[in-house]
């Protein structure tokens, strides 16, 4: 294959003209190729050229190397440089020699443009005829030779990583700024390039525009610009446009961050490992990614900062295949050593006797051709001047973020088991000191992944630490959520538990800590917590009796602890309260029975079955299981008697339960009939026992009891009273319970004694209250239609004492106008006579009186004698409609 070329200077008069003008072109090349090249291969000396110069000076001048893309897509390489004079001595003339490559045509054998750089294969002058000779090939140049650009890159470590960042950016944005980069010498730019082209992915390379020198950046296309120091100063503020780098300045330190790739490379770069890059490339990952790289410099014993070590282990777990045991080993060695060797002492640069690599390529190594997919690292470790720290030695620095900690983590779990002991430890025992020195959770391998030697050590080194940070309570939170598992103390247990630090002593105060922090936020309980207290026994069994105490004081919280928590309640000893706490939580219907009824009494006996201890030897336990079965609620008066039945009153005085019973007593139904009689029997099983308030109110509940018997003494009213006052402020429930029986006895059975007479004396607005509810009942209606003797009593004792105020005034007027009128409206004329002929046999004015009441619109001596004006209902008259 021939390449098209072309030539361009300034040239005697011919056909074509004269001046400027191509002098030797390869037939065939269109006119609009030519007319683009004019615009790319010209020359202007630079601004301080001497006008005349000498032949040195001359050879002095920047070369413009320049690769250009044209519009049609096709590629010019082409080389000008100043020749002095032309042919008619006027100075200002060069000479440009270039190679025209047409869409998707590369050089050949796939040489990059810039191994082109002062190739011999360059012409100085136009070659005779107009016709360019035959050109097969531009062979490499031997001036950008391998251990130069080594040194050139060493020299230009400061601003790698920042142009190499402005490379990617290019290949991943066409829009993104050109690259200026500010040389005195035009090779030095060359030299860039060849560094550009080395890094960039391969299918980048061929598309990487360059010129090593121009004097109007401005107008230059390329996305690598080479100017000289006095042309760059109009370049300043033009950041979105070009990046510019001043190799004779210190970076900005204001300037963009480097990627991680770029710094990679510049690593890489600085250590002279430039087969790495080729071998990257083939590597599986997205372009620019940190992970293949870093991971191929770090075999290489290139150190590099943290992010890079954490890309490079999280790469090797999703692609350990893709090294070979030896370089997976070589990652995890290094990885193994806190980062801190300078990169020019991490990996020995090329043999002198070594053939160098032509710019832009891959040298084959001994025994191995540059296609082979693995490589081996010429000499992967440190020179003696710093020697590898010995296993456990090096503990891992304070200042090493979580990010490479946890990715380390997750690369030994994938290849450790894989590696033998002996490289596999040393990256064990930096995971066990960063468990015990790192803020973050670690989770250390097993214990199996070190060795005995290296154990011992870390022992040595971290067990101080590992008791205070067990014993520190103040050293972060003991716990944290369900998904972030265990605290720091309890990862510290599990190190020195692995580790053979003894920390028995600790372990009671931390199982104190650890219970406080599940009471307050039982969800905190996770699957690391789970599998710190399978790995301590000691701690576990520590933790539950720490439960145990809590659950005699809150047995609520614990049992909630419970619900949420699947803690293991299995233990040899006794741990009643926990046991009992643990059978309220874990009840298949919650403590019921499934439909919404609860069995509570049953619960009770389930509840102190499960302590597996008797209550009798325990009295506290019938406390708890009253508080577990009945929480913030009251047992019925039923369930108070079958309790107190089932468990005697002396073990309910012994466990100080006997205040539930009385409460539930003090809050039961009115008209429970139940509550009547735990009353008398409470007060028959704790007689000195009860504070006197409870006492009376107990005794007026027992008077109820009395009154339904049947057994009570007259003087009910007086009784009832005195009992109301020894028992102030009472239940609301008592009093009702107690006036509703008591008015209802007065109503339908009064008994021989002057009861109503008392009930009116004594002007209690409750009891006249609860009297004349009692009243208005259906039971008082129905009797008062057909008993006429009932009604003729309840009209002689509600007419009774009509002048009488206070509580009976209020409730005189509406128990005869609003209870007893309509009931003896209802009557019919022979029930009304039945009525009358009762009132007579007490005696005729009774009679009279009542004939008198009941006559329809009277307004009557008897109605002013009577009082018959209701105070709650102002103007209506006795004898009105009700």
């Amino acid at each position: 294959m021939s390449l098209g070329q072309l030539h361009y200077t300034s040239a005697p008069p011919g056909p074509d003209g004269s001046g400027f003008r191509f002098t030797a072109l390869t037939p065939g090349l269109p006119q609009s190729v030519l007319r683009e090249a004019e615009q790319l291969i010209g020359y202007e000396p630079p601004r301080n050229a001497p006008a005349r110069p000498s032949a040195d000076e001359l050879d002095a001048f920047p070369r413009a190397f320049s690769y250009s893309e044209l519009s049609d897509g096709s590629r010019l390489l082409a080389r000008t440089v100043y020749t002095g004079a032309d042919y008619s001595g006027r100075w200002g003339n060069f000479h440009a020699h270039a190679v025209h490559l047409a869409p998707g045509q590369r050089l050949p054998d796939g040489a990059l443009p810039v191994s082109a750089w002062e190739s011999p294969g360059w012409a100085t002058a136009t070659p005779e005829g107009g016709t360019p000779p035959p050109l097969s090939a531009l062979p490499p140049s031997s001036g950008l030779d391998r251990d130069g650009l080594i040194a050139f890159a060493a020299s230009r470590a400061p601003w790698l990583a920042a142009v190499f960042t402005d490379l990617q950016r290019q290949a991943e944005d066409e829009t993104a700024p050109q690259i200026v980069l500010v040389e005195r010498d035009s090779a030095d730019v060359a030299r860039w390039v060849v560094l550009a082209s080395t890094v960039l992915p391969r299918r980048a390379v061929h598309r990487l525009t360059f010129t090593t020198y121009t004097r109007r950046p401005h107008l230059a296309g390329q996305r690598i610009i080479g100017v000289l120091p006095d042309d760059a100063h109009g370049l300043a503020g033009s950041g979105r446009r070009h990046r510019v780098h001043d190799c004779a300045v210190p970076p900005s330190p204001d300037g963009p961050e480097p990627t991680p790739w770029a710094v990679a490379a510049a690593r890489i770069w600085s250590a002279g490992a430039l087969e790495l890059f080729q071998y990257a490339d083939r590597l599986p990952g997205e372009p620019f990614t940190a992970g293949p790289l870093s991971a191929l410099a770090l075999c290489a014993g290139i150190d590099l900062p943290s992010p890079h070590r954490t890309a490079a282990a999280r790469w090797a777990c999703e692609h350990p295949s893709e090294l070979s045991q030896e370089e997976l080993e070589g990652l995890v060695q290094t990885l193994a050593e806190p980062g801190h060797a300078p990169a020019e002492t991490r990996h020995t640069p090329v043999e002198p006797g070594q053939k160098p690599a032509e710019p832009g390529q891959t040298p084959a190594e001994p025994g191995r051709t540059p296609t082979d997919p693995r490589h081996t690292p010429t000499e992967p470790w440190p020179t003696p001047t710093a020697p590898r720290p010995q296993p456990g030695e090096a503990p891992l620095p304070a200042s090493v973020p979580p990010a490479e900690t946890a990715a380390l983590a997750e690369l030994f779990a994938r290849v450790g088991a894989g590696l033998r002991p002996e490289i596999a430890a040393p990256l064990a025992a930096r995971l066990f000191t960063a468990a015990v020195r790192s803020a973050e959770p670690v989770r250390p391998p097993d214990r199996g992944a070190l060795t005995d030697e290296v154990a011992r050590r870390l022992a040595a080194e971290l067990g101080p630490e590992l008791r205070a940070g067990i014993a520190d309570a103040e050293a972060g939170g003991l716990l944290v959520s369900a998904a972030g598992g265990t605290g720091r103390p309890l990862r510290l247990l599990r190190v020195a538990g692995a580790l053979g630090v003894d920390c028995a002593d600790l372990v009671p105060s931390l199982a104190h800590r650890l219970a406080s922090a599940l009471l307050a936020d039982p969800s905190a309980y996770g699957g690391e917590l789970h599998g710190t207290l399978a790995d301590r026994p000691d701690l576990r069994s520590a933790l539950l009796r720490e439960l145990d105490t809590a659950a005699g004081a809150a047995p609520a919280s614990v049992t909630v602890l419970l619900e949420r928590a699947p803690l293991e309640l299995e233990s040899r000893e006794a741990l009643p309260y926990l046991r009992m706490c643990g059978w309220i939580a874990r009840s298949p219907s919650g403590g019921g029975d499934g439909t919404g009824a609860r069995d509570r009494t049953g619960e009770l006996r389930a509840v102190l079955g499960a302590a597996g201890v008797s209550v009798v030897a325990h009295p506290p336990l019938l406390r708890i299981a009253f508080r577990l079965v009945w929480g913030a609620a009251t047992p019925t008066p039923e369930e108070a008697r079958y309790v107190l039945a089932e468990q005697g009153a002396d073990l309910h005085r012994t466990a100080e339960t006997w205040p539930f019973l009385v409460t539930a007593a003090l809050n039961g139904r009115p008209g429970d009939p139940h509550a009547d009689e735990l009353a008398h029997e409470l007060l028959t099983a704790f007689p000195n026992r009860l504070p006197p308030r409870d006492r009376a109110a107990l005794l007026l509940l027992e008077f109820a009891r009395d009154l339904r018997a049947g057994g009570a003494e007259p003087g009910w009213v007086d009784r009832v009273l005195g009992l109301r006052r020894a028992a102030e402020p009472v239940n609301p429930p008592v009093l009702e319970h107690v006036f509703g029986r008591l008015a209802r006895q007065l109503l339908h059975d009064p008994g021989p004694g002057r009861e109503l007479d008392d009930l009116i004396r004594g002007n209690d607005a409750d009891l006249c209250a609860a009297y004349e509810q009692a009243a208005r009942e259906d039971s008082v209606r129905d009797r008062l239609l057909r008993d006429p003797r009932f009604l003729a009593a309840r009209f002689v004792d509600w007419n009774a004492h009509p002048q009488a105020g206070g509580a009976w005034g209020k409730v005189r007027g509406p128990l005869l106008d609003g209870v007893l009128r309509p009931a003896v409206r209802a009557l019919g004329a022979p029930e009304l006579a039945a009525a009358e002929a009762a009132l007579t046999e007490r005696g005729s004015r009774y009679a009279e009186d009542f004939r008198a009441w009941n006559r329809p619109g009277a307004l009557s001596r008897l109605g002013l004698r009577f009082g018959s004006r209701d105070s709650r209902t102002p103007g209506r008259r006795r004898g009105g409609d009700s």
